[in-house]
This record gives structure tokens, C-alpha cells and sequence, in this order.
């Protein structure tokens, strides 16, 4: 016990002479500007919470529906949304009906960020040519879209084969994105080695986040995925861009200050000391509140153990009364019996006396 008590009092010794050295070697100016920070970070925070709580927006926005002109018999279109919440929306599934069209096969969204987009693709089949009117059901909020579907007249076979060649334009076009895409994600790849490198070396990688390249990517991939080729083509630009602003921010990162990675290892070790001193209270408290159980337990094994030994002899002294009792009853008998016996005897000698 003596060990631990020196344990306790030795890390919060070491604790305290680390925070009195930390505020003895800060400059005032730049412990009032932390202080600041700290305050400007907050204000920001309850600004943000605030026009989050006071944004009342729809769950799923409908963005785009792509393409808008088929071919009788089978068809292929994405359906673009965006989630419009605050936080995460998984397994986002469209429901397609209108007149002359019947859906077989629909891939939703496995799931969308805030604010990502994304596209569903339905593959179904129209049986009537001219213009339709398609109703979009998405999690409980409906949406009319219209579409042309050419037919077997001679202006609409002409159209369906500039239709042909530019879903052929386009495809070969998604597949040259594509194939730029995976470059780009092997460096997205190659910039968060070096970051993670980085980080253990002592630089200060706060300025270099891969958040918004992470995105584009994504939005990029959906994009092919959706065949929208113009949009593909934006969000291929975006993630480009920003993979080169990341690498040029990853190349300028400077080594943190000592003072600065001092504090960030003091306030480690005040965690982890903080966490040895929880844990030893934890053990001494349940330490205590075991040995009070214990005697808790041997009280009442006590308390019940006496109750046993008094009705055992309560038990004991109602037998022998009753043992006393029923040999009185006996001695009583005995008696009845042996006057029985006198009062036949004194008969006997008088019907002899008679005689």
C-alpha cells in the first residue's frame, strides 16, 4: 500500500512541476493568444450550431436525372442526389413508375456523406414512344420527371442514331476519366503515407488536409458511375487541383516548435497520469467497498447462524416438554389403572365374604 501511495504522490509531483514549466516558459502574448483561439473556436462553434438548428432542410435533394431521351425496349438513366443532412445517410433506393415503363433492376447508394452526391441507377424498359412523365420516389418525397422516348418514325430513327454514336463518344470519354481517376487515387494514397510520415517526424500537418481531395474523388467515381460525363469531368478538374495544392501543403510543412510539442507530450502524460491515478482510485475504492461486502457477509452468516442455534434449542425445550407432558399422562394412566385394580380387588372380597 505504502508503494502505491509513493506511486500516486510521484506522478502527481511530475504532473504539477509539468504544467508550472509549461506556463513558466510560454511568453504571455502567446498564452493570451491561445486563449483567444480557444474563445474564437467556441464562438465559431455555437455560430455553426445555430444555423445548423435553424436550417430546416429536405433530407435528399433531387439534383439531375441523366439521360433524358431513349430508345423504345430497354434503358439505362442515374438519378442524382445529394444528402442535405448534417450527418451520414446510408442504403438511399429509388422507386421509378409512369406509363409504358416498368423498372427490373435498381442499384441504389450504399451511402452519402453531408453534402456528398451520389447517383441511383435504374435500368428498366419503355413500351410506348413520345413524351412520358416519370414519378421518382425517394425516402418518402416524390418527383415528376419528364423524358422523351423516340419512336419508329423516320426523324426518331435518325435522332436514336445520333443517340447511338454520342453514348458511344461518351462512354469511350468516361472510360479515359476513369482510367485518370485511378492515377489519381494511387497519389491520394501516396500523400497520406507521406502525411502519416510526416506527423511521426514532429511537423505540424494540420494544414494539410486530405479531406476535400478524399471527396472529389468520390463524387468523381460516382459521376462515371452515373454516366454523367460533364460532371465527371468538373469533379476530375476539382480532385486534380486540390491533389496538387495537398502535395505542394505536405512539401512547405515545418517541424512544430519544441515548446509546441512540449505542451502536446505534457498534456499526454497528464492523460496517461491521469489515467494511472483513475485506475488506482478505481482499485482502492473497490478494494474498500469488497471488504465491506466481506463483512456485510459475515454478519449476516453470524446473524444467521445465531438464529439457527436459538430455534435448534427452541426446538429442543418444546420436545421435552412434550416428552414431560406425555410421561405425566402416562404416570396418570398408571394410576387410573392401579385404582381399577384396588376397586376389583375389594369386590373380589366381598362377593367372598358373602358366600
Amino acid at each position: 500500500m505504502n508503494c502505491k501511495k509513493s506511486v500516486l504522490i510521484f506522478l502527481f509531483l511530475i504532473l504539477l512541476n509539468t504544467v508550472v514549466a509549461q506556463e513558466e516558459t510560454l511568453p504571455i502574448e502567446e498564452q493570451t493568444s491561445a486563449v483567444d483561439e480557444i474563445q474564437s473556436s467556441n464562438e465559431s462553434n455555437e455560430t455553426e450550431h445555430i444555423l445548423e438548428t435553424a436550417e430546416e432542410a429536405e433530407e435528399i435533394l433531387f439534383i439531375n436525372f441523366i439521360p433524358k431521351e431513349f430508345k423504345l425496349g430497354d434503358a439505362q438513366f442515374s438519378i442524382q442526389v445529394q444528402n442535405n443532412k448534417n450527418e451520414t445517410i446510408k442504403n438511399i433506393i429509388a422507386f421509378v413508375s409512369g406509363k409504358g415503363f416498368s423498372t427490373y433492376e435498381v442499384t441504389p447508394v450504399d451511402s452519402l456523406e453531408p453534402k456528398e452526391k451520389g447517383y441511383i441507377l435504374i435500368n428498366g424498359n419503355f413500351k410506348e414512344s413520345g413524351l412520358v412523365n416519370l414519378t421518382v420516389k425517394i425516402n418518402q418525397k416524390t418527383f415528376d420527371q419528364g423524358v422523351n422516348v423516340l419512336g419508329e418514325s423516320e426523324d426518331d430513327l435518325k435522332r436514336a442514331e445520333v443517340l447511338l454514336k454520342q453514348q458511344e463518344e461518351k462512354k469511350k470519354e468516361l472510360a479515359e476519366i476513369s482510367s485518370k481517376l485511378e492515377t489519381l487515387k494511387q497519389n491520394y494514397s501516396d500523400l497520406e503515407n507521406k502525411l502519416a510520415e510526416k506527423e511521426k517526424e514532429g511537423y505540424e500537418v494540420k494544414d494539410a488536409n486530405l479531406g476535400d481531395l478524399k471527396k472529389y474523388l468520390r463524387e468523381t467515381q460516382a459521376s462515371i458511375l452515373g454516366e454523367h460525363l460533364e460532371q465527371a469531368r468538373i469533379n476530375l478538374g476539382l480532385a486534380t487541383e486540390e491533389l496538387n495544392t495537398a502535395g505542394n501543403k505536405i512539401e512547405a510543412l515545418k517541424k512544430l516548435p519544441k515548446i509546441k510539442r512540449f505542451r502536446e507530450y505534457a498534456i499526454i502524460f497528464s492523460t496517461l497520469a491521469g489515467s494511472i491515478i483513475t485506475f488506482f482510485a478505481l482499485y482502492e475504492l473497490l478494494k474498500k467497498k469488497s471488504s465491506q461486502v466481506a463483512t456485510t457477509i459475515g454478519s449476516i452468516k453470524e446473524k444467521t447462524e445465531d438464529k439457527e442455534e436459538l430455534r435448534s434449542q427452541q426446538q429442543a425445550e418444546q420436545q421435552e416438554i412434550k416428552k414431560e407432558e406425555a410421561e405425566k399422562e402416562i404416570a396418570k394412566e398408571e394410576v387410573k389403572e392401579e385404582k381399577k385394580e384396588e376397586k376389583k380387588k375389594v369386590k373380589r372380597k366381598k362377593i367372598k365374604k358373602h358366600k
